[in-house]
Parts: C-alpha cells; sequence; structure tokens
C-alpha cells in the first residue's frame, strides 16, 4: 500500500485514542469481556429502536438504525471499522494511491453474492456509482468527489477523485457504501455477500434472516437465525430484554443503567463518545437564519446541566462544533461556551429582540433522552429570555416529515471521518445538510483541508471550520453522548465500537450465544 494508506490505517478512527477503555465502568463495571471461543447456532433475538414504516433497503434511503444493521448482515462494504476505530480490508482486500487522487483497489476474488452471482469489479462500480450522479442517495456529497470511476479487471477498480484526499478510504465505510449485484434493484429482497440470508424486512415492524453458510468469513456469523424487532419505545425494550424475549437491546435509558447492572443475567455496554447531539437553526427561515438569533440559542443552552441531569455524566460537552473531544482534529484553543443568560439577552437585542419565542421540535427518534434534553433546554432557557415550546413528534416519520422541515429541531449524528462530517453537515448543496447552512469560506477551507497530506496543516485548517461553525454555524450542540445498549450474559462478542451503538452496526456478524 502507499504512504497514504497506510497512514490511514495507523492513524486509526476519530475516537481510537480510546481504544484501550472501550469497556468502561458505571460504577462498578458495565459489561464484560467477550469470551474466547465463539459458538454456532442458536436464534438471536434483537429488540431495536431506529426503525419506522417508510424504511426502505435501498442502500440510497438509509438514515434509520434498522436499516443499518439489516443492510451491513446482509451487505459487505469495501472496507470496514474495526471495534478499536483502525480501518481494514473487507471486500477491498488493499488499496495504492501515489497521490491520494487516483486510486486503484484490488476486489477479493471467490466471493458469491447470496443469488449465486461471482463478486466482480463490475459490481463494486454499480454499487458506488448509485452514490454519484443524478441520485437521491444521502452520501451524494461524500460520492460526489469521485470524478471518475471504472472496472480496469475483472477485480481490479480504479477511480480519481476530483482533488487530493489521503483519507479517501474511509468514505468506503459509509454505511450507505452497500455492495450489491451489478443491475439490482429489488430493494425489498436486498441480496449482498454478508453472513446473513435476508428472509423478510416489514418496514418498522421486524427482520428475519439466516446465516449463509458459505460466508467467507469464517471467524464471524455465528448464530444459526436473526430475529429483529423494531421497538421504539424504550420502556417496551427494556421489558423485552428483562422478560428474555430478546438478547439485545438499544437505545438503553441512562436512568434505567444502574438496574441493569444489579441484574446479575444482564449487561450494560457502553460505547464512549460514538454520538453528538444538534438542536438544528434553520439557516433558511426566520428567525433562525440570523446569526444573532443563533448565538442567543447558543448561550441559552445549559449543557453541563444536560451532560449532569439527562446524560448521568456518561459523555463529554459539546461546543457547538462536531469535533469531540478526543479527536486528534479537536481545537483546544477554542473557548468552552457555556450557558450565559446575559450574553443570549444580548445577542437577541442585536437582532432587534427584547425576547424569543421559538417552537423546538423533538422525538426520540433521535435518539432516548431527546425529550428529556429539549426539556431542559426549555426550563433553563426561559432565563435569557428565550421561550421554547417543546413539541413531540413520534418516532415514526420523524427523519421524513420533520427533520430539514421545521426551523428548530432535534438530531443526532454518528462519528464519521472529520471530512466526511464537515461535508456532509455542513457542505453547501449537500443533501444531508440539516440546515441548510452555506458559507463560502468554510467551504473552501474543506476543499483545501481534504487535500493537504501534512497532518498538522490539515489540523490547522480543520481546527479553523471549528471556530467558524462555533461563531457562525446552525448547530446547538451540547454534549457528545456515549452509547448505551444492554445484553443478556447469554451473548458474547458484543464489542463496544467507536462508530455507534450495536457494535458499529456490525453486532449480527459479530456476536454468538453462550448456552
Amino acid at each position: 500500500m502507499s504512504i497514504y494508506t497506510s497512514s490511514i490505517t495507523r492513524r486509526g478512527f476519530l475516537a481510537a485514542s480510546a481504544a484501550t477503555g472501550l469497556l468502561l465502568p458505571l460504577g462498578a463495571a458495565l459489561a464484560v469481556a467477550p469470551a474466547a471461543t465463539p459458538r454456532k447456532g442458536g436464534e438471536f433475538r434483537l429488540a431495536m429502536a431506529g426503525g419506522s414504516s417508510d424504511n426502505s433497503l435501498d442502500p440510497r434511503t438509509f438514515t434509520q438504525q434498522v436499516q443499518r444493521v439489516v443492510g451491513v448482515a446482509v451487505c459487505n462494504q469495501l472496507v470496514e471499522i474495526l471495534p478499536d476505530g483502525t480501518l481494514a480490508p473487507e471486500l477491498a482486500e488493499s488499496w495504492e494511491s501515489a497521490d491520494a487522487i487516483g486510486w486503484v483497489l484490488k476486489i477479493r476474488s471467490g466471493i458469491s453474492f447470496h443469488n449465486g452471482k461471482s463478486l466482480d469489479a463490475d459490481d463494486v462500480v454499480y454499487s458506488i456509482n448509485l452514490h454519484r450522479g443524478d441520485t437521491s442517495s444521502g452520501a451524494k456529497s461524500l460520492f460526489g468527489a469521485i470524478a471518475e470511476i471504472r472496472a480496469t479487471g475483472s477485480h481490479e477498480v480504479t477511480l480519481k477523485l476530483d482533488s487530493a484526499n489521503a483519507e479517501f478510504m474511509r468514505t468506503f465505510a459509509d454505511y450507505h457504501a452497500m455492495i450489491v449485484p451489478a443491475g439490482f434493484t429489488d430493494w425489498p429482497h436486498l441480496v449482498g455477500t454478508g453472513g446473513y440470508v435476508l428472509e423478510s424486512f416489514e418496514p418498522g415492524i421486524r427482520a428475519t434472516l439466516a446465516r449463509n453458510r458459505q460466508y467467507w468469513k469464517t471467524d464471524r456469523a455465528h448464530v444459526e437465525r436473526v430475529v429483529l424487532t423494531v421497538t421504539n419505545d424504550a420502556t417496551a425494550r427494556l421489558a423485552a430484554l428483562q422478560s428474555g424475549t430478546a438478547d439485545v437491546i438499544n437505545q438503553l435509558d441512562r436512568k434505567v443503567a444502574p438496574l441493569i447492572k444489579r441484574n446479575a443475567s444482564l449487561e450494560v455496554v457502553r460505547s464512549p463518545g460514538a454520538v453528538h447531539w444538534t438542536f438544528i437553526c434553520a439557516f433558511n427561515a426566520e428567525p433562525t437564519s440570523n446569526n444573532h438569533v443563533r448565538q442567543a440559542l447558543k448561550y441559552g443552552c445549559d449543557r453541563q446541566t444536560m451532560l449532569n441531569v439527562v446524560m448521568g455524566g456518561l459523555g463529554a460537552l459539546g461546543n457547538d462544533h462536531p469535533i469531540s473531544p478526543d479527536n486528534p482534529y479537536f481545537n483546544k484553543a477554542l473557548e468552552q461556551r457555556v450557558f450565559d443568560p446575559d450574553r443570549a439577552k444580548f445577542h437577541l437585542k442585536e437582532a432587534g429582540l427584547e425576547e424569543l419565542s421559538l417552537d423546538l421540535y423533538t422525538s426520540d427518534a433521535a435518539l432516548p433522552e431527546a425529550i428529556s434534553l429539549s426539556e431542559v433546554y426549555q426550563s433553563k432557557a426561559g432565563g435569557a429570555g428565550i421561550k421554547l415550546k417543546v413539541i413531540r413528534r413520534p418516532a415514526d416519520g420523524y427523519w421524513s416529515d420533520t427533520w430539514m422541515k421545521k426551523p428548530f429541531a432535534v438530531s443526532s449524528w454518528l462519528n464519521r471521518p472529520i471530512d466526511q462530517t464537515f461535508s456532509l453537515i455542513y457542505g453547501t448543496g449537500s443533501a444531508w445538510n440539516e440546515s441548510y447552512w452555506s458559507n463560502a469560506r468554510f467551504d473552501k477551507l474543506l476543499s483545501e483541508g481534504k487535500a493537504t497530506l501534512d497532518f498538522d496543516k490539515r489540523k490547522e485548517i480543520y481546527g479553523e471550520l471549528q471556530a467558524i461553525l462555533h461563531d457562525e454555524g446552525p448547530s446547538v450542540i451540547p454534549v457528545f453522548a456515549d452509547f448505551l445498549d444492554a445484553k443478556s450474559v447469554r451473548i458474547k462478542g458484543f464489542e463496544p465500537s467507536s462508530v455507534s451503538d450495536l457494535s458499529g452496526d456490525r453486532i449480527i456478524e459479530r456476536v454468538w450465544i453462550e448456552e
């Protein structure tokens, strides 16, 4: 591999510096280390938040975790982010680049899709092109950086970027980038090369999967069958785990984590700092198009109370940009914003307002604590002259009927490579620019940063991007949250991940059942 590829792997993912502490204590201990020897067989039952009736298995549409977990069980990607945050080959067994613009990928041979077709370079080109050009894909802005991609051999893909990006291979770990057969469009019956074959998918209700006995990863895909039940209600998920009708649940309410800890048959699994939460200030709507209003909303947010009361301390303070404190690109020079009612009132006056009344749309579709966070925001912001009306929306359909449609709403984002984070959420014209924010200097610096091969220089540029977002950006980001999952002690091999909960969405192929 080239120096660029090697440095990507060595540098690791955003939270790789915390890899040795992925299982962390809550009081005493939250989880135990996985057993050493996997056991084949058994039925694995997941009760999951993060699904709705409008879900599709078309990778271009993936927004919710049920889609991602099913997708990555059925399909493989070109690369995989391991639990310790490092980048590893998956369907691309190697890659090379001399200048971080042109890339040559060697695709594994001897692998078949569930329909019997042999994997080749044409499948990879087709799958990546789903997110390029005339497409509605949420990853269009990421893969739009590819100026040209073509098969240059039966198992070789060559691509050219529109500008240098030394860390571009991480883009292929994006959860949209599932590899499917060339020409495939039968999304309700998704076909891939993954460890599990899709048996059924009922959007917003359930999915069933069967083990692929010819899976090319001999050290993965241990359970024989998977039943995933969409359970968006936190109380119902907990009841399913406690009664034994579910083996694993996601999005555990932090308030009940101590209760789980006291139950000898259950365990809590903690993934530190894997998500940041956002109160979106729409740039294309009044009054949040005014930066003084956005600044007032930032100073009117008591993030320390949110971290202490709602999060139980399981997270870190946010500073109104999406880069977490343990990220190697984190700008330590920025002053940590604190709750300051007087400064909030100052910005309101600069905006020509004596006080601000604003609807805040929230839903546990974004995160289990979204409603509690919104209510803390509401209760504290009043002292800053900000009257928030909390409007609760149901989880089903939140991402289609509220997100990116209301001036002030809750959102959440998983950890991603830094250039993806900036491009997806804040790049002008990005399909997932949830605030419709546009800043010419930000866009220019982002392009420069991605093309800069020197890490220190790139860190300086990305530090300035954080400063722009802190001072002018559309996001109130109060905390970086630790993900909490819970499981039966019978489930082994559950590896916390710096990517997201449920072992970075890859729980299905990693776990096994101990009888």
